[in-house]
């Protein structure tokens, strides 16, 4: 017997797809996780499916960074590593 999916609905299982066990076949029926978004074996994995979504990503379009925007993120990243720097050295009893 091969594994199949189902959905859970006011007290029963109503499966996928049509299966050809024997009549009385035991099951186990193990709840997914239904966190947010696709779990990898939710996520359609076909060549259409793969050209589709390269296509997608192709057309989006690049991000363009001014040399204002430059010299902003610099900035903040070195902003970033002084307070981390800080941060650490004061839980280590470090002066500052």
């Amino acid at each position: 017997m091969s594994a199949v999916r189902g959905t859970y609905r006011r007290g029963r299982i109503d499966l996928d797809s049509p299966v050809d066990w024997p009549d009385g076949s035991k099951v186990t029926i193990i709840p997914r996780d239904t966190g947010p978004g696709l779990s990898e074996s939710d996520w359609p994995d076909t060549p259409e499916t793969r050209a589709a979504l390269l296509a997608k990503l192709e057309a989006i379009e690049p991000l363009e960074l001014t040399q204002e925007d430059e010299v902003e993120i610099a900035r903040a990243r070195e902003a970033a590593k002084d307070a981390s720097v800080r941060s650490v050295r004061k839980r280590m009893g470090l002066s500052p």
